[in-house]
């Protein structure tokens, strides 16, 4: 196999390993597919996306690498907030009619809630600092492109499945919004109780 494909498949790989794992990107993108469109859950993947491509910059500069405790506790609170706020969004809409549900979209913008969700994500900031590292270290920028698409191609596969299942069984909308607020309450207790037991231990 010809170096430069194993590279690109190997990235790929690397790019799916960040963005299969269920956590509150997707329960965000999934709650967004359901009470709005596929656009809007898409873009919240591509928010989150840019972030990785923040962190991916930051770690090939060393930066990431230096986190220090208390600012990861704060990243842990911050992040928390956030997705306690995107809970209760979420139930809230889920309890409106779909019609009203998917009528004018709101100034709202998915890709920055996206974007904010990534950026204070305590799991994929801890992805960049375990295994971003090494992987930068190792490929340094010739694992970019195989990464990044990687990403992009499982956040079209997972907001298209989910866009589907929606489309063909409208009663599953509220189902998957309540289920994403769930989620999402969870993460943000967890972030919360880790964020507070790291600070003052």
């Amino acid at each position: 196999m010809p170096d430069e494909l194993q590279l690109l498949l190997t990235g790929f790989a690397l790019g799916i390993s960040i963005a299969a794992p269920p956590g509150p990107v997707t329960a965000l993108a999934a709650a967004q597919v359901a009470s709005k469109s596929w656009l809007s859950g898409w873009l919240v993947t591509a928010g989150a996306t840019t972030a990785d491509v923040v962190f991916f910059v930051l770690t090939y500069f060393g930066i990431a690498r230096n986190v220090t405790l208390d600012e990861r506790g704060a990243l842990f609170l911050g992040g928390g907030i956030l997705m306690l706020y995107l809970s209760y969004s979420t139930l809230a809409r889920a309890r409106r009619p779909v019609v009203e549900a998917r009528g004018p979209p709101r100034t709202r913008s998915p890709f920055l809630l996206g974007l904010g969700m990534g950026l204070t994500n305590p799991f994929q900031l801890g992805w960049w600092v375990a295994v971003g590292a090494g992987m930068v270290a190792e490929f340094g920028l010739n694992i970019a492109a195989g990464f990044f698409m990687g990403i992009v191609g499982w956040t079209l596969v997972f907001t298209a499945a989910v866009s589907t299942g929606v489309a063909r069984y409208r009663r599953l909308a509220p189902s998957i919004s309540y289920a994403s607020a769930a989620l999402m309450a969870a993460f943000g207790v967890w972030f919360l109780v880790e964020g507070a037991l790291t600070l003052f231990p």
